[in-house]
């Protein structure tokens, strides 16, 4: 059996080639979040934007000649998405007053470096959030990736507003004191303003 948390890069990408489904369902997990922001900031639909990610993470698992280091794969999935992206925009008869708009301000290529960057720091984070304790994790995903607020997530996980809030402030906490064991937390304070703006 193949132990996940052990697999080091070179043995993940040996699995790759051979098409190994654990070492696929890592890929999946490690890039499709991010992946799925990066789209959304592009096309502006969060639905259209999944769509697209795991389009392109099947087109992946089609490919022959699979990428064999983590820039490579990752340099391969942004670019790939991205021009999926276009392509989504182009059958909606938007993709050139979409692009006008960036020209004309002349950050076409910087906010699309500026969105990986943010996607990457966005991975990071959600790694972190999968660390937490089990309440904890599921109120924030809840909170910063549903959009919902403390009574909905209250109703549907069966506990009370102040149980909700209290979890939600535990769960912010522990983030930050990891996130700046990592080096993470200007960052992750810059890009995700309403993440930390809870906590002092």
């Amino acid at each position: 059996m193949i132990n996940r948390s052990e697999l080091t890069d070179h043995e993940l990408f040996t699995l790759l080639k051979d098409k190994n489904m654990v070492a696929f369902d890592l890929v999946f997990e490690r890039f499709y979040r991010p992946l799925c922001f990066f789209a959304s900031r592009i096309i502006q639909d969060r639905f259209d934007a999944q769509d697209i990610v795991q389009d392109v993470f099947v087109k992946f698992w089609q490919k022959e000649n699979i990428p064999d280091t983590l820039n490579s794969l990752r340099a391969y999935l942004y670019v790939s998405v991205k021009n999926s992206c276009f392509n989504q925009l182009e059958k909606n008869n938007v993709k050139f007053k979409h692009q006008q708009t960036l020209l004309n301000a002349d950050i076409e290529e910087a906010t699309v470096l500026n969105n990986i960057i943010q996607a990457e720091v966005l991975r990071q984070v959600f790694a972190a959030v999968d660390t937490l304790p089990e309440q904890c994790r599921k109120i924030i995903r809840m909170t910063f990736e549903d959009g919902k607020k403390a009574k909905e997530i209250a109703c549907e996980l069966g506990i009370t507003i102040s149980t909700v809030n209290n979890q939600k402030m535990r769960g912010l906490s522990l983030l930050k004191t990891r996130l700046s064991d990592e080096g993470l937390a200007l960052g992750a304070l810059l890009l995700l303003p309403g993440l930390f703006s809870h906590i002092k």
